[in-house]
C-alpha cells in the first residue's frame, strides 16, 4: 500500500477553484502548495470536491483499484447529483499505471492507509449488505494487498460512515484517534473496545464534536483536525478559527516532529462537511 508519507504529487477536483464560496480557501492554499514546493493537478468531470471518496486507492507504484462509488448516504433527493461518474472523471496531468475495477462498493475517506494495514468502519458492510462480512473483508484484503484489515464502528451522526475524520496512522505500529469524549457511553466503549483489539499504539488527538449546521441542514467539519491532508514530509494542517486551534497545531507538530507543518484556514472548507483529507488525492507518481 502506498502511504502518505510516500506520497509526492496531489489531485483537486477542479470545482474547488470555481466555488465562489471557497475562493479565499483556494487562494490560501494554492500559496501554501507552492510555498511548501508540493506538486499539483485537477480533477475534471466531478460532482462534488471530495475527491478522496470516488479517485481508486493507490496500492503500488502503478497499481491502483478503482472500487465501485455509490455511496448509499447520497442515494436521495437531496444528495443523488452529487455522485461523481468515475468513468468519467479526467486528470488535468497524465498519470501512469493500471488501474483495476472492483465491484465492492467503497468511498475512498473509509480507507486509512499504512503499508501493511488499513482500518475503515463498519459502514463497509453496510454498502455491501448482500455479502457476507467474511467475504468482504477477504476481499477487500486482497484488494488492498495488506495483512491486517481493522474493523471500528461509524461514529454517530456521521452520515457518511468515513474513518478519516476518525483515526490516521503515524506509522505501522501507532494509530491517532481523535477525542470523542462528548459522545454518548455505549458507543464509546465499542468505540474503544474495537481500538484496543487492533494492538496498536494509541495517541488521543485533539477534536472538537461541532453540532454546527450547514445550510444545507448537514453536520460541518469545524474541529476535525485529523483530517489533515499529509504529502510526504508536509502536513497541511486545518484551522477553523477555534480556541482549540493552537493546541491542536502544538499537537501535531509534537507528533510530527520530521515533518513541514503548515496551518491551513478552513472554516470555509468545513463549512461543506469536509475537511483537508476529504478534498485531496495525494497519489505517488516517478
Amino acid at each position: 500500500m502506498i502511504t502518505d508519507r510516500d506520497t509526492n504529487f496531489v489531485y483537486f477536483s477542479s470545482l474547488i477553484k470555481e466555488r465562489p464560496a471557497l475562493q479565499s480557501f483556494w487562494l490560501y492554499l494554492g500559496k501554501a502548495l507552492k510555498k511548501a514546493g508540493i506538486p499539483y493537478g485537477f480533477i475534471e468531470n466531478t460532482n462534488d470536491i471530495w475527491c478522496r471518496d470516488y479517485m481508486p486507492v493507490q496500492i503500488a507504484p502503478k497499481a491502483f483499484v478503482q472500487f465501485t462509488f455509490y455511496p448509499s448516504s447520497c442515494d436521495n433527493v437531496k444528495h443523488r447529483h452529487t455522485i461523481t461518474n468515475t468513468s468519467l472523471v479526467r486528470l488535468s496531468s497524465s498519470l501512469s499505471g493500471t488501474t483495476t475495477q472492483h465491484p465492492l462498493l467503497m468511498d475512498g475517506g473509509n480507507v486509512v492507509r499504512a503499508a501493511n494495514a488499513v482500518v475503515m468502519t463498519e459502514h463497509i458492510f453496510k454498502e455491501n449488505k448482500t455479502l457476507a462480512k467474511e467475504e468482504v473483508l477477504s476481499q477487500l484484503k486482497q484488494a488492498l494487498q495488506v495483512k491486517q484489515l481493522y474493523i471500528i464502528p461509524s461514529q454517530p451522526h456521521d452520515f457518511t460512515g468515513h474513518a478519516d475524520g476518525m483515526v490516521r496512522f503515524v506509522d505501522e505500529h501507532t494509530l491517532l484517534v481523535a477525542d470523542y469524549s462528548q459522545e454518548l457511553d455505549y458507543w464509546k466503549t465499542r468505540y474503544r473496545n474495537a481500538l484496543q483489539k487492533t494492538n496498536l499504539r494509541l495517541i488521543d488527538f485533539p477534536a472538537v464534536n461541532s453540532e454546527r449546521k450547514n445550510k444545507g441542514g448537514d453536520y460541518t467539519a469545524h474541529g476535525c483536525y485529523i483530517n489533515f491532508a499529509w504529502i510526504g514530509d508536509v502536513i497541511l494542517f486545518p484551522q477553523f478559527d477555534l480556541p482549540e486551534d493552537k493546541e491542536a497545531l502544538k499537537e501535531v507538530k509534537r507528533i510530527f516532529k520530521d515533518c513541514q507543518v503548515i496551518p491551513v484556514d478552513c472554516a470555509d472548507l468545513a463549512e461543506e462537511s469536509g475537511v483537508l483529507n476529504c478534498a485531496t488525492w495525494n497519489v505517488r507518481i516517478k
